[in-house]
């Protein structure tokens, strides 16, 4: 995604900005939202924000991209806020999610509160994987199409799957069993 705001118009990365911001109000809400402290996430999200503003501001360079995502605690905040904003997605649509992750919709109530200790459990935490319930929210959150290649053993070509539908693909990814590997067409 950021790779892509490189070079784009600075409107592209300022209305990533805007979705970013969004967001982080979501996840700071109490009574609509994750109910995140401002203190336990702003950190995250200015780190995330003022690297999309250098890209906006034309001053950020694929090489400088690179040696930011290569910086850990960097990295580790983008990838953090990202999966709250996914968690946040998530939450905020657990009738489009929850049938995916074998929860019963019968109980509005009830299904909510799975989502959420799904989130919690395996959206969140920086160590686990992610699976395609996480590639589906986060697509849809930032409003950016994703091509998900599947290698796997059967036979024939490779099939593959747009995210969300509808939405012409900016990044792809080849999908083999436990593992996503960005890749350029």
């Amino acid at each position: 995604i950021f790779e892509g705001l490189l070079g784009k118009e600075s409107s592209e990365a300022s209305a990533f900005k805007g979705i970013l911001t969004a967001y982080y109000f979501l996840i700071t809400d109490k009574k609509h939202g994750l109910g995140y402290s401002v203190a336990a996430i702003e950190d995250f999200y200015n780190d995330i924000l003022n690297l999309v503003a250098r890209i906006e501001d034309g001053t950020m360079t694929p090489m400088m991209l690179e040696d930011n995502f290569n910086e850990m605690s960097l990295s580790n905040a983008v990838i953090f806020f990202c999966r709250l904003v996914c968690s946040c997605y998530i939450q905020q649509h657990p009738e489009l999610f929850a049938p995916f992750l074998g929860i019963d919709a019968a109980d509005e109530g009830a299904q909510k509160d799975q989502v959420k200790q799904y989130c919690l459990r395996e959206v969140e935490p920086l160590d686990r994987e992610v699976d395609q319930e996480q590639v589906i929210a986060l697509t849809s959150a930032f409003e950016v199409g994703v091509r998900v290649e599947y290698l796997d053993r059967s036979a024939g070509a490779i099939n593959h799957h747009d995210f969300p539908h509808g939405k012409p693909p900016s990044v792809y990814l080849l999908y083999r069993p436990g593992h996503y590997d960005l890749i350029y067409p």
